[in-house]
């Protein structure tokens, strides 16, 4: 989990896909148990991203995070990195859908991330979630 600090900067040197000239976010969540949190460009901050820690909304789940990637972050093992998943939103049908192909795995020290794509995992693109009333 990343710890919430006011609010906590993520830097992605290689960019994210659709979004490569973006380095620098910041993680905003409405309470600290919130499950859902918005990640924010500090260049534009019109621009963000909707993300989950995926656990809770998607049980079973586990990535098989590419080394070259975690090395790339400077990650030892799975407990200096958290993971991240980008959610859209029907609220009309309080339906939400997450993305478990591409997460965004973040080294919980230092803050750098990058966007992981999990090439021939059957992770799907759109994983649904249902809402409570």
């Amino acid at each position: 989990m990343i710890e919430q600090q006011s609010p906590p900067t993520i830097n992605t040197p290689d960019g994210l896909p659709g979004f490569a000239d973006l380095r620098s976010w910041e993680l905003e969540r409405s309470d600290p148990d919130a499950i859902f949190a918005l990640l924010r460009s500090v260049e534009r901050p019109g621009i963000g991203l909707l993300v989950a820690e995926p656990w809770a909304l998607a049980p079973g789940y586990e990535p098989d995070l590419p080394d070259p990637d975690l090395c790339a972050l400077g990650a030892q093992d799975a407990n200096d990195v958290a993971v991240l998943v980008v959610a859209n939103f029907d609220v009309e049908r309080r339906q939400a859908w997450l993305n478990l192909a591409a997460p965004i795995v973040v080294h919980v020290r230092t803050g750098n991330a990058r966007q992981m794509i999990l090439d021939r995992q059957g992770w799907p693109l759109r994983h649904p979630v249902t809402l409570g009333a």
